[in-house]
């Protein structure tokens, strides 16, 4: 039985392919979750619909903590005799910022794999 010996181009090829793999899984997993904190935030604004009922209920479950998180690092915005609350919207944006760094990290990660195997 003999061992295969790697050269360090082959390993570092391998190290962004895997990277750009499992920031792939990141990337669709986020814009999933994406979509549930839009549909929790447009759930909310309808007054018939029972948030304790299946899927509602799995919707509210899944996006509480994230937006809890929000609410308790940025508090309401006092506009005169009211108060409104912004955290949600920072917390949608906060989401699309990570899935667009995911997205160009998984992109350098390709264009190193690939300008790698173009010297080897």
């Amino acid at each position: 039985m003999q061992l295969k010996i790697y050269t360090r181009t082959q390993i570092l090829i391998h190290f962004y392919s895997i990277v750009a793999e499992l920031i792939t899984y990141l990337y669709l997993i986020l814009k999933i979750y994406r979509i549930l904190c839009f549909s929790k935030i447009t759930f909310d604004q309808m007054p018939r619909i029972n948030p304790y009922k299946w899927p509602f209920s799995f919707i509210r479950i899944t996006t509480n903590p994230y937006f809890k998180f929000w609410s308790i690092l940025m508090p309401k915005l006092r506009i005169g005799s009211g108060s409104y609350d912004i955290s949600s919207i920072i917390g949608l944006e906060m989401l699309s910022t990570l899935i667009s760094t995911s997205y160009k990290i998984r992109l350098f990660s390709l264009l190193q794999a690939q300008r790698l195997s173009y010297l080897e």
